[in-house]
C-alpha cells in the first residue's frame, strides 16, 4: 500500500517537474523583442517568398495556441510556439525558434522516440480527406504550419508590449 502511495504521488507531481518553472517576466521578454522581432521579420519574409505559389488552408487538426485577450499567460503561449516551430525543423525559422526559447529561458521538452517495431496508427478519415484536396508536399504542409505559427507569434508579441506599456 505504501508503495501504491508513493507512486501515485509521483505520477501527481511529475508534470510540474516537467514544466518550466524559471520563465522570465513578461517585462524582461519584452526587452528582447528588439532582436526577436529582426528574425520573425526575416522568417515571415522567407517563408511566404517560399508559398509564393501555394495556398494554406486548415493546416492544424487541432487548435494551435494563440495569444487572446482572454489568455493572459503570452510568455507560455510563446514558449508553445516557438518549441512547435522548433520541433517543424525548418533552417529558415531555426534561429527564431532559439531566440525565442533563449528570451524566455525555459528549453522545449525532448520529442518522446517511438520504438521502432510500433506500428504506425492508420487515420482513415484524414486519408479520406486527402484523396479530395490536390496533394500537397509534406515540406508544403510544415511551411503552412510555420506560417502560422509566424503569424501567432507575431500577435503574442504585439499584445505582449500592449500590456507591459
Amino acid at each position: 500500500m505504501p508503495l501504491l502511495c508513493i507512486s501515485l504521488l509521483f505520477l501527481l507531481l511529475l508534470p510540474l517537474s516537467l514544466s518550466c518553472d524559471r520563465k522570465r517576466p513578461p517585462t524582461e521578454v519584452k526587452n528582447d523583442y528588439a532582436i526577436v522581432q529582426i528574425y520573425l521579420q526575416d522568417a515571415k519574409g522567407k517563408i511566404v517568398s517560399l508559398l509564393h505559389n501555394s495556398s494554406c488552408t486548415r493546416v492544424w487538426k487541432h487548435k494551435q495556441p494563440n495569444c487572446t485577450s482572454g489568455n493572459m499567460d503570452v510568455v507560455s503561449t510563446l514558449h508553445k510556439l516557438a518549441c512547435k516551430m522548433k520541433n517543424l525543423e525548418l533552417p529558415d525559422t531555426d534561429k527564431l525558434a532559439r531566440s525565442v526559447i533563449n528570451s524566455i529561458q525555459c528549453p522545449c521538452q525532448k520529442k518522446p522516440t517511438e520504438e521502432p517495431n510500433a506500428k504506425p496508427k492508420r487515420r482513415r478519415t484524414a486519408t479520406r480527406k486527402r484523396r479530395n484536396e490536390p496533394r500537397k508536399s509534406k515540406e508544403t504542409r510544415k511551411l503552412c504550419k510555420t506560417k502560422a505559427v509566424l503569424s501567432s507569434m507575431t500577435t503574442c508579441y504585439e499584445m505582449l508590449n500592449t500590456m507591459t506599456a
